[in-house]
């Protein structure tokens, strides 16, 4: 019979990440432990490459080893709270935009907190607002300042009622029938 807990805990065939043995990673970090694949997180960012702009939403993983390499491969950062910019600032990445026009952080949300909108102001954070109330909140401090708008165009996708992207049910973007 066993001691170790790492001995029984996965049903995949698969024994290792990389070159590294699962059990030896689980025996010497003890479980849980978050493992990544950096060849393979790589090589997806250069396929999503050849289509577009690669953007990464820190929501999925805000790890800041990930975030770091997302800079380097020059991957455009998704940041929903202050504590995101925060992170994605302590990586490296800047605000403003470089002579193409690419933003390297952008903030998307649908409200401003004081400390995301002092952080967006003084890095000159590319906002992409999700709420009228973001829209005049931003012109009061910064008027004048290039934005994007995230719509709800009545309709959309999720797993459940709470992560839909669109409809009515949606808790994201300025409702379609609200634009002029």
């Amino acid at each position: 019979m066993s001691n170790s807990i790492s001995d029984n805990i996965f049903s995949t065939t698969r024994t290792h990440i990389a070159t590294l043995s699962i059990k030896e990673i689980a025996s010497q970090f003890s479980t849980p432990t978050f493992v990544y694949d950096a060849e393979v997180i790589l090589r997806r960012v250069a396929e999503l490459s050849e289509f577009d702009v690669v953007r990464y939403a820190q929501k999925a993983n805000s790890n800041l080893a990930i975030l770091a390499m997302m800079k380097q491969q020059g991957v455009v950062l998704d940041a929903v709270s202050a504590g995101e910019i925060h992170r994605a600032l302590r990586v490296g990445y800047r605000g403003g935009s470089d002579v193409s026009g690419r933003h390297e952080i952008v903030y998307t949300a649908d409200i401003f907190d004081q400390d995301a909108l002092t952080l967006v102001q003084e890095h000159n954070i590319h906002v992409n607002c999700g709420s009228v109330d973001m829209i005049e909140q931003l012109g009061k401090v910064t008027p004048g300042v290039e934005i994007t708008l995230r719509i709800n165009p009545g309709f959309g996708h999720g797993h459940s009622e709470k992560t839909n992207t669109g409809g009515s049910q949606s808790k994201h973007g300025i409702w379609h029938e609200q634009l002029e």
